[in-house]
């Protein structure tokens, strides 16, 4: 932007509003990300549950021991992931504050700010991108554990 609070050029202006879009596209991703990790966590608890009361209440003649065990370790490790994938969401929503000020005592020096708030927002969209990855993938162990651990616990039941 310049004085008249106006961007250098519409190729400049519409960059920005880009990035901005996709920095909050990622944010939104990231939140369905930790939903449905959060979510896993609370029905492998609720399966855990389930399958403890059952093995209590009818015997461990009714459930195949290692099919129970291999049930009940994949919930677990389910819900250890889904918490890792849940606390490793950490994307850049904007400039941090340090950023911010900086440009409001006059940094970066040179006049070309709008500039480097660009780059700046380039690899805020690729750091994010990369951590939407590796959560995409945690997720996605998760969601595989989970899928085990309910086969499994039908399968100590069926056989």
């Amino acid at each position: 932007m310049s004085d008249g609070g106006d961007w250098e050029s519409e190729r400049m202006e519409a960059t920005y509003a880009e990035a901005r879009a996709v920095l909050d596209a990622q944010n939104d991703t990231m939140g369905d990300i930790d939903s449905k990790a959060m979510r896993t966590v609370r029905f492998n608890v609720l399966l855990v549950g389930v399958l403890i009361a059952a093995a209590r209440f009818a015997g461990s003649s009714v459930f195949n021991p290692a099919l129970l065990h291999l049930s009940v370790g994949c919930l677990v490790l389910s819900a250890i992931l889904g918490i890792v994938t849940y606390n490793e969401s950490d994307l850049f929503v904007g400039p941090q504050g340090s950023y911010v000020e900086r440009l409001a005592h006059g940094g970066p020096t040179d006049s070309r700010w709008d500039r480097h708030l660009l780059e700046t927002f380039g690899g805020m969209i690729s750091e994010n991108s990369d951590d939407i990855d590796w959560n995409s993938g945690l997720l996605t162990t998760t969601q595989g554990t989970l899928i085990v651990g309910i086969v499994s616990g039908v399968l100590a039941v069926l056989i």
